[in-house]
């Protein structure tokens, strides 16, 4: 369904188009005898006549034709001769001819027609039920060609400048995104100085405070408030410089990378969240161990994709993290199963959204996802995932190699 009001809805009436056939006979009379016998009223057909094999040539070169209707028997050159030459031109080879005889119906004289490159056969005398049901059927056989070749122009023409549109928003998407991270980026840059000028002064009244002795325990919940505000701006700031930043990564910096080796950096700055929920975490890269790609993007989908298996984990058990690669065409699958609290159908859409958070519970700012979805989709990557309530996510990264 076309839903641009500015794109014309392709135009599939039918259109009857002119129709030129070409009558050969070396008799004057046969002519207008056969095209009194084919001719009707309102009908889009012209007839034009030759009456000689050279004249049928030069009209089948000069003329679109829909059917040409030859006679065999004829001085200097025959229609069969006529025929041949006729498919051996290009623009002529594809139009059919249908061969008006008065020879006797016999087999030698059929099969030579139809190796010269006849599609049927008219014989003498004319039956005008059967000549015009022929003629007609070959009409329509045209009609119906040149209305599909119509329709095709029309898809095509239709299609291009949907292509146009589509690569005219594109283009404009690509700006208003560049514009919007450049946006995001600056607006970060710039409210770092003001909320550690915050956090200064905070730290200041405190030691103000403490300096002359005033009772700090009404105010210290208000204090702590304040602080962990504060350092929940930053990590946002923090989360929406590294988005911005992901647009502008450059390939210049990939490298062969081991999984392994990204794993166990990993590991080692999330040590006190495995500690803390007791988390397990197996691995097996052994059917791809390694990977060409940025060593600072792969350890964020990884960093990511483990620190969430782990954060949503179920109350009612110990969080498992399996964590695997595997090779596919011309990608490589890598694979973050856990058994943690799983993801509700209404809300898996929701998923990859900016500032998306579907668990109250756990602490981030919820652009996590969104930075993985976007470092993936930059390098013609994939990210998807299956979920089950209470049974766990398994997260799928299509890299391309």
């Amino acid at each position: 369904m076309n839903t641009d009001p500015n794109i014309n809805p392709l135009a599939v009436a039918p259109v009857l188009h002119p129709v030129k056939i070409l009558l050969v006979d070396d008799l004057p009379e046969n002519l207008v005898s056969l095209e009194s016998l084919l001719s009707k009223e309102d009908e889009h057909i012209t007839y034009l006549f030759a009456s000689s094999g050279e004249e049928a040539l030069k009209i089948a070169l000069q003329e679109e034709l829909a059917l040409i209707l030859l006679d065999v028997q004829m001085p200097g050159m025959n229609g069969y001769e006529v025929a041949r030459y006729l498919r051996d031109i290009s623009k002529t080879r594809d139009i059919p001819i249908i061969f008006v005889t008065a020879i006797n119906e016999q087999d030698a004289h059929v099969i030579e027609g139809f190796e010269a490159g006849a599609v049927d056969f008219l014989f003498k005398p004319l039956h005008p039920y059967i000549t015009k049901a022929k003629v007609s059927t070959f009409v329509r056989f045209y009609q119906q060609k040149k209305e599909l070749e119509r329709v095709n122009k029309l898809t095509l023409e239709v299609n291009q400048e949907l292509e146009e549109r589509v690569k005219a928003r594109t283009s404009e998407l690509t700006r208003v995104n560049k514009d919007l991270d450049n946006f995001v980026y600056t607006a970060s840059h710039d409210l770092k100085a003001p909320i550690n000028n915050i956090e200064g002064l905070m730290v200041a009244l405190d030691e103000t405070l403490q300096e002359t002795g005033q009772d700090q325990q009404e105010v210290a919940p208000i204090m702590q408030m304040i602080h962990d505000a504060i350092g929940r701006f930053k990590n946002t700031l923090q989360d929406l410089t590294e988005v911005a930043k992901v647009q502008y990564e450059e390939t210049a910096g990939y490298e062969s990378i081991s999984f392994k080796e990204i794993l166990e950096d990993v590991k080692l700055n999330i040590k006190d969240l495995i500690r803390k929920y007791d988390a397990t975490i197996t691995d097996d890269f052994s059917q791809v161990p390694d990977i060409v790609f940025s060593r600072k993007n792969l350890r964020s989908i990884i960093y990511n994709l483990v620190s969430n298996s782990i954060k949503y984990s179920s109350p009612d058990r110990k969080p498992e993290i399996a964590i695997t690669t595997s090779r596919g065409e011309g990608f490589t699958l890598f694979s973050v199963r856990d058994n943690g609290l799983g993801i509700k159908k209404q809300d898996q859409q929701k998923v990859f959204g900016m500032f998306k958070r579907l668990h109250a519970h756990v602490e981030g700012t919820g652009v996590g996802l969104a930075i993985v979805k976007r470092i993936v989709e930059n390098c013609d990557g994939n990210i998807e995932f299956d979920s089950e309530i209470d049974s766990g996510t398994v997260f799928k990264v299509y890299l391309k190699t």
